[in-house]
């Protein structure tokens, strides 16, 4: 499965991206989600929860506008992923501390999110380029987003959705794993 590559090269205008904008949005909802999640009333949960949609929606604009407008950039290739690992890091740190979250789970999360970091960045200084999230990377984050927000609103059933995430963050860190291998395999002499 060939893997689809950009040369690290950042223009300054990316930043003026639609795309790119809605990835730093997500980023700066963190302070707003993490403000209404201190509270326990239906209205802190009501806002918390608009908020966390409005963070996912971005999520699922930013991509498609970047390739709806022809918008896709080094720098999107970043934002996208670091705004979504962001995103449910500290949410999911937050959800631990104010509410029942496991603590090994969000750790088991944030483990992952830190491996993929590490290995893009061996990749971009090893190869000089940026890989695409794959299905898995983004079906991961949708259903880490979930199991988020119903630990957050306290949602009955709410093992369920982590279940699910969980599966997915495995799936999804094997699949990362195997990349950058195939990577690393592409570069061998003969």
């Amino acid at each position: 499965m060939p893997t689809e590559k950009l040369r690290v090269i950042i223009n300054r205008r990316e930043f003026l991206y639609v795309s790119n904008i809605l990835s730093l949005l997500r980023i700066l909802l963190l302070p707003a989600i993490i403000l209404s999640l201190r509270k326990t009333s239906v209205s802190y949960k009501t806002l918390a929860l608009a908020l966390m949609v409005a963070a996912m929606l971005t999520d699922g604009l930013d991509g498609y506008l970047a390739r709806r407008l022809k918008e896709v950039s080094a720098l999107g290739k970043i934002l996208d992923p670091v705004g979504d690992k962001v995103c449910i890091g500290v949410v999911a740190i937050a959800v631990t501390i104010m509410r029942d979250f496991p603590w090994w789970a969000m750790g088991f999360i944030i483990l992952r999110d830190i491996g993929i970091v590490v290995g893009g960045v061996l990749m971009v200084e090893r190869w000089a380029v940026i890989t695409s999230s794959n299905i898995w990377g983004k079906a991961t984050s949708f259903f880490q987003a979930i199991s988020v927000v119903a630990y957050a609103l306290e949602l009955p059933l709410r093992t369920y959705p982590l279940t699910v995430a969980l599966v997915f963050t495995g799936v999804s860190a094997i699949s990362y794993v195997m990349e950058f291998f195939n990577l690393a395999k592409e570069e061998e002499p003969g």
